[in-house]
């Protein structure tokens, strides 16, 4: 597996919706982002000013079903 990249939230939020993720909500820091073709699943990013910390980002892109790669290109 690849090493993960150190993103922000506002980044990570953006490499998303170029695979489909749309902004569902937003609560406080908090972005709730969901997908047409998965409905039943749900995705919280932190938007904070440090990088999303790895076991996040690690957990993130498990529930987008996308690898550390395909990230690396979306970002």
């Amino acid at each position: 597996m690849s090493k993960l990249p150190q993103v922000k939230g506002d980044r990570l939020v953006s490499a998303l919706g170029k695979e489909g993720w749309y902004v569902d909500r937003t609560r406080g820091s908090h972005v709730i982002m969901k997908h047409e073709g998965k409905l039943d699943t749900k995705i919280i990013i932190p938007i904070h000013r440090k990088p999303v910390k790895p076991g996040t980002l690690s957990n993130i892109l498990k529930k987008a079903e996308l690898s550390a790669e395909e990230i690396k290109k979306l970002l």
